[in-house]
């Protein structure tokens, strides 16, 4: 099909691109729906009310007992983008006498009401003066327990933590820390490598902030969502209040790996080159007894809801997977290959079927072309170019927070797309500016969110049509 094709019908033919064009309009409703679905299944909020619970003076939390009469105080902290709503939910269920909340600056998400803590804003991804201050507050309140004291402390975690949630170590300003996160933003690494080498220069990450709960005698209960490909609680927000196996020898080996390290502030260096003489430095390989973790939500549970959906709809059904990772435009030819197959021998499934993935995919980029860019967007945009000649597939992907990349949460696209405007699709994903393209077709998804579990993306295969 070509976009001359598209205007050159005969009267004859009208019929049947009315009824093609309904199967694409209603392919384009359930996609939209399944993405909708696992925003929703998502959302934190409902997280924290289905797994604290309690009864009395019992709180139950996803089926561990605490008594309340064991503590005399009850504190809520919360780092991370969705950390607001997850404060409203749990002051819904425990009374807290104190604590606080720090959110992305400027991000929906941060947009619940909280009436027993403050919430403040800081920045995201690279961690500024209001970060440390905010960070350096929380930190305040626990040194400031006494030891003896029956103190429990809810730790509410969510995506985004590990920049909000930054103090530095001794020496090291927070420009310097700034800088060290502005070259592993740029660098190319995932999120696993780059919070390895964050948890090196933070007096917060890596257990370390449980840890010193312990030591003050606190127990700690940690509600985490998220938003890391395959759940490693170590690596959510950089696992303030989780053992780590990392090492220093691991954040200089990764640091050169990726070229970055002669550019980080000499500060930086000198203090991960003494953290391999000096191994009390390294984060706690064990946490004491009463640090607890909970992960409350993630993206497995956005993609069963989303799944949900297309199986009501009489599609059959495939996650293909929670963990996609890798450069979007490269994923969407693997992607749009399996679709093809679908529809060409019914492998793996057959169609009318629904492929659902999740994760996180990346973009390289150089800086300065950052306008409008988004993983989910260029995944989109590159897999219409794929499909331009073949029928009956629509693919549509968004990230879980609203917010792709920069910009609106995400794209839909089916063989049309290509042919509807003059605009280059080619050009415009090499210069990462897919917003703008599916801008012009009104093709781009925007929606309000409080949850923040990566990429929802799906593709509905129809039978093969005449291409």
């Amino acid at each position: 099909m070509t976009g001359e094709n598209l205007n050159t019908r005969t009267r004859e033919e009208e019929p049947f691109l009315r009824a093609r064009g309904m199967v694409y309009e209603r392919y384009r409703e359930i996609a939209k729906e399944m993405i909708m679905a696992g925003v929703k299944a998502a959302d934190p909020t409902q997280a924290v009310m289905d797994s604290v619970k309690l009864s009395g003076k019992t709180l139950t939390v996803r089926g561990d007992t605490f008594n309340l009469e064991d503590y005399d105080k009850i504190l809520m902290f919360g780092i991370g983008k969705a950390a607001a709503p997850m404060a409203g939910a749990l002051e819904q269920v425990v009374e807290c006498d104190g604590g606080l909340v720090i959110i992305k600056k400027g991000d929906e998400i941060g947009e619940a009401e909280v009436n027993s803590v403050p919430v403040y804003e800081a920045y995201h991804p690279e961690p500024r003066a209001e970060n440390v201050k905010y960070s350096s507050m929380i930190l305040d309140q626990i040194k400031a327990l006494d030891p003896n004291s029956r103190t429990l402390v809810f730790f509410l975690i969510t995506g985004g933590g590990s920049a909000l949630f930054s103090v530095p170590p001794e020496g090291i300003s927070i420009d310097e820390l700034f800088r060290m996160n502005e070259l592993l933003m740029h660098c190319g690494a995932n999120i696993y490598d780059i919070n390895t080498i964050r948890k090196h220069v933070s007096q917060v990450k890596g257990g370390r902030f449980g840890q010193l709960c312990s030591e003050h005698g606190a127990t700690v209960i940690s509600l985490i969502l998220s938003d890391v490909v395959g759940d490693d609680l170590s690596v959510i927000a950089s696992g303030p209040t989780y053992k780590d196996q990392t090492t220093f020898e691991d954040a200089i080996r990764l640091a050169k790996q990726y070229g970055i390290w002669d550019e980080m502030p000499e500060s930086i260096r000198q203090h991960l080159e003494k953290g391999l003489s000096h191994p009390e430095m390294e984060p706690p390989r064990e946490l004491p007894p009463n640090v607890h973790n909970y992960l409350i939500g993630n993206s497995m549970g956005a993609l069963l809801a989303a799944e949900k959906v297309a199986k009501e709809a009489g599609f059959n059904t495939m996650i293909l997977t929670s963990q996609n990772t890798g450069e979007a435009k490269y994923i969407a030819k693997c992607i749009m290959g399996i679709a093809k197959e679908v529809q060409d021998t019914q492998r793996p499934i057959a169609p009318p079927a629904a492929l659902i993935i999740g994760g996180e995919m990346t973009v390289t980029f150089r800086w300065e072309e950052r306008d409008g860019f988004g993983p989910n967007r260029e995944f989109v945009l590159a897999s219409a170019i794929e499909i331009a000649n073949r029928e009956n597939i629509v693919v549509a992907g968004a990230d879980s927070d609203g917010e792709d990349g920069q910009g609106k949460s995400g794209a839909i696209a089916d063989c049309r797309t290509v042919h509807r405007t003059k605009l280059d699709a080619k050009w415009h994903l090499d210069k990462h500016e897919a917003e703008a393209y599916f801008d012009d077709l009104g093709d781009s998804l925007e929606f309000e969110s409080h949850t923040n579990v990566n990429d929802i993306d799906v593709v509905l295969i129809g039978p093969k049509g005449d291409a």
